[in-house]
């Protein structure tokens, strides 16, 4: 699925992207837009050629191969799944904290990377390089090769994407990755909530609301959202019904009274405000102070 992504200015003064063909460059900003909120996709070239290029007759796997051979993309085989990862993605693009993860697994040490053909090569005749299958293997177009003989060298293409949150939750196990220091910050921040009943409450609400566990920030949604708003209605234990009052050195917080008063008052300048209009106590004191005299006595 695609989605709606930002360019920046400097894309178009990149040096090492000017020597891509031009359209490898625009293939670079069709990736974005099939990217993942971690920057990575299946690594499937002809569904890449038909969702970025759908009109036109190109060689996807060459221009694939000028964007991997300048550090621009990646692709390796991780278990089953074939990955291509933008590795400066999360540099440059800000996704929607909704918007979650296809959970393509990342390039680690196990990964196999996958060298693209050269665009001369012939069938049957694949470059190889030390280590690779002798030939008289059967031919495979994206031979496989261990990452670290094809990482790039250059520190402009080094990936310099933060490492994942531990922190998550699923319906089977709960809570996971919650050290001790995020316990001291939270009772620190949060000094109203009862951490530990907190936590049982969240994990039961989110097992009873599935269609609404799909975070992709659980750290974020657990303090912005769940502690936050505990800590806002009084804590843990509170009193039924009674919410968290402002404390004492807080000014009187005024609302604005539309329709007669049309201005901001508190809600003793509003009764006082009111009484004034009604006549108050002065008119109260005049009509007792008027006397009808009876002309029969």
């Amino acid at each position: 699925m695609a989605r709606t992504r930002s360019i920046k200015p400097s894309f178009f003064k990149n040096e090492y992207l000017a020597e891509c063909e031009p359209m490898a460059r625009l293939l670079f900003i069709g990736l974005w837009t099939l990217a993942d909120s971690q920057g990575r996709m299946e690594f499937r070239p002809m569904r890449i050629k038909a969702e970025v290029f759908p009109y036109e007759n190109c060689d996807i796997l060459g221009l694939l191969k000028q964007l991997a051979d300048k550090g621009f993309v990646r692709a390796y085989e991780s278990g089953d799944v074939k990955v291509l990862e933008i590795p400066t993605f999360g540099d440059h693009q800000r996704c929607h904290p909704d918007e979650r993860d296809e959970g393509l697994p990342p390039a680690d040490e196990s990964a196999e990377t996958i060298v693209f053909p050269e665009p001369n090569a012939k069938p049957g005749n694949p470059t190889r390089e030390p280590g690779n299958p002798p030939a008289s293997c059967a031919f495979n177009p994206l031979i496989l090769l261990p990452s670290s003989s094809t990482a790039p060298t250059n520190p402009a293409t080094r990936s310099r994407s933060k490492p994942a949150d531990p922190l998550r939750w699923t319906a089977d196990s709960g809570w996971e990755g919650i050290t001790d220091a995020d316990h001291a910050e939270w009772s620190q921040a949060y000094p109203a909530a009862d951490l530990p009943v907190e936590l049982a409450k969240a994990h039961q609400w989110l097992k009873a609301n599935p269609k609404k566990a799909r975070k992709s920030n659980w750290r974020r949604w657990l303090t912005t959202v769940w502690l936050t708003k505990c800590q806002d209605h009084g804590g843990t234990h509170r009193e039924p019904g009674n919410k968290a009052q402002p404390p004492a050195t807080d000014p009187v917080r005024k609302r604005w009274w539309r329709g007669d008063a049309g201005r901001q008052m508190t809600d003793a300048e509003y009764a006082a405000w009111r009484r004034s209009q009604r006549g108050g106590d002065e008119a109260v004191a005049l009509a007792a102070s008027i006397t009808i005299k009876d002309e029969d006595a």
